[in-house]
């Protein structure tokens, strides 16, 4: 048995996850205000408050109407 777990596998067995790293936070403006605030990748609003008043009022024409 000791020699099973010291045999080295390639790399395509290899099925674990890779360790990201920590969320890189930018520098951004907030779409809704316009507040400078530290934001991750996908993040557009400085607040909870400005992301559903934004959402609430949006006046786009991709909106889906029930």
């Amino acid at each position: 048995m000791d020699t099973v777990d010291k045999i080295d596998k390639p790399d395509y067995y290899n099925t674990s996850k890779p360790k990201s790293e920590a969320q890189k936070l930018q520098l951004r403006k907030c779409f809704h205000c316009g507040k400078e605030k530290k934001m991750g990748k996908f993040e557009r609003y400085c607040s909870v408050i400005c992301r559903s008043y934004a959402t609430k009022h949006d006046q786009g024409s991709f909106k889906i109407s029930w």
